[in-house]
Order: C-alpha cells, then structure tokens, then sequence
C-alpha cells in the first residue's frame, strides 16, 4: 500500500515540475521579474529562464519514470529551496515551494516504489 503512496507524491510532483517547467519555455517573459539581479549579471535572464524550465522538466521526467529518486529529490530539494529563499521569499508563493521542496525531500528518505520505469527495461535497475 505504501508503493501506492510514493507513487502518487512522485506523480503529484512531476505535475508540478512539468507544468512549470513548460510554462517558462513557452512564455519566459512572465517568469523575468523571479530571477534574482545578481545572476543576470553574468547570464541573460531568458538563457537562465530556459534552463529553469528544462531542468524543472527533468526533474518530472525522472519522477514519472520513477528512476534516480534520491538524486533527483535532492536536486529538487535544493532546487526549490533557492527558488523559496532567493527569488520568492517569504510570500505565499515562496512558502508554497517551501512545502513543496520537503516533499520532494520525503521521496529521498522514501525510496523508491514499485511503479517505475525498471519493470519495463530490467537493465536499469544499476541505480544505488
């Protein structure tokens, strides 16, 4: 019954991930006031925005597919940490991804379920 949990928390947060990862590849301009001023000093704001969205899109990816979960949990973790602390704050949007960022980190200590993408392609099953 557990594997049914960590298989709706994996699914719930790929959603997330994807739907804002798509998002700032397809309209990038809404996302420009969130970049904090002291990266857009070194990158373009649209190139840091791009690469949000695509990262944001991996992370759904390697959720839905239920592989590398505690690297993709950290990374996650810290993703949204830095978005909660240096872009949003201490808004109702920042403490939204605060929630957000221990969920992902649940899956860390989780583990991984029986729903995933190594039933299908044995090979994958490497993964530490």
């Amino acid at each position: 019954m557990i594997d049914y949990g960590k298989l709706i928390l994996r699914i719930g947060l790929g959603l997330v991930f994807l739907y804002f990862g798509l998002n700032q590849l397809i309209e990038p301009t809404r996302w420009v006031d969130l970049i904090p001023e002291v990266f857009t000093e070194f990158i373009e704001t649209k190139i840091i925005i791009y690469l949000n969205g695509i990262f944001d899109i991996l992370i759904a990816f390697f959720l839905f597919c239920g592989i590398f979960i505690k690297i993709i949990s950290i990374l996650g973790f810290i993703h949204l940490i830095g978005v909660s602390l240096f872009s949003l704050g201490f808004t109702p949007s920042g403490i939204h991804d605060l929630g957000l960022a221990f969920a992902i980190l649940s899956l860390y200590f989780l583990g991984e379920d029986g729903f995933n993408i190594k039933k299908i392609f044995p090979k994958l099953k490497n993964e530490r």
